[in-house]
């Protein structure tokens, strides 16, 4: 297994060659990269010495609308998108699935989407590409593969290989999902792995509930009663995730998605928590 990241903020405004000499640097393995897929971004990240993690995929919104005419055009993007991936020599593709409407229902949304993403895995197939759909909950919890109940109608709906997850288990513990069951179940579907913690605070939750403060102002990457965290300074059992994972087969990247208020906002905050978190989880790899 190998540690990854996603550019945070501060950090995606410098020159990617300068940021990817510093991953290497600091002993990362991986660099994972937002959209649209480019092949000189990827060759600039192996160039460093880095493995290209992820590559966003974009234009899943579009799969869900309920305009026929714009889920075409959504699967005419994701097909463009899938080909420039592997025509930069990428083989993984992230992607979260939540609708331009974000009142829309989840069962609605569901719906669309099954009508239109099976066009756009029969080009991954095609690509060599694995799509990795990552359970964030999304705006008004609009986002579909955030629970095992709408995981397992995805996978029922597409069940191809080519077709996986990007396990997070800050947004499991968030949302009151077994991040460790949830683990257990889907083992064979992940793709791809962000190291992300969420801190609880019981007082918060005492306080607000789990709607959120009316009156008091939230930290960044938070929602009152948690707020994401590196590993190691939140809920998640790292080890035993880290371990799960290598009894499972997994032997991919696990890339660290900065989303915690004490490190995002500077680019030496941010390498900062880079640093740190790294240190954390290679301790049980």
């Amino acid at each position: 297994m190998k540690i990854g990241l996603r550019i945070p903020g501060a950090c995606a405004k410098l020159p990617l060659p300068l940021f990817a000499a510093w991953c290497r640097e600091a002993g990362f393995d991986a660099l994972d990269l937002g959209g649209p897929a480019n092949l000189a971004r990827a060759q600039t990240v192996r160039d460093a010495g880095l493995e290209v993690g992820t590559i966003d995929l974009g234009g899943t919104q579009k799969l869900l609308s309920p305009d026929e005419a714009v889920r075409k055009e959504g699967i005419e993007i994701c097909i463009a998108n899938v080909e420039a991936i592997a025509e930069a020599g990428a083989d993984k593709a992230f992607c979260v699935f939540y609708p331009q409407d974000t009142s829309q229902s989840r069962r609605a949304s569901f719906e669309h989407w099954q009508s239109a993403f099976p066009a756009v895995i029969r080009e991954a197939e095609r690509r060599g590409v694995r799509i990795a759909v990552e359970g964030w909950p999304g705006p008004n919890n609009s986002a579909l593969g955030v629970t095992p109940e709408t995981l397992r109608a995805l996978f029922a709906a597409v069940p191809s290989d080519h077709f996986g997850i990007n396990y997070d288990p800050s947004h499991l513990v968030r949302v009151g999902v077994d991040y460790k069951r949830y683990l257990a179940e889907f083992a064979k579907r992940i793709v791809h792995v962000h190291g992300k913690d969420t801190a609880l605070d019981p007082e918060s939750l005492y306080r607000y509930g789990n709607l959120g403060p009316t009156f008091d102002q939230t930290v960044g990457f938070s929602g009152g009663d948690w707020r994401y965290a590196i590993p190691g300074e939140g809920s998640v059992d790292w080890p035993h995730v880290c371990a799960s994972l290598h009894q499972n087969g997994f032997d991919g990247v696990l890339s660290l998605e900065l989303e915690d208020f004490r490190y995002n906002g500077s680019e030496d905050g941010e390498k900062r928590g880079l640093t740190r978190a790294r240190a954390y989880l290679t301790k049980y790899l």
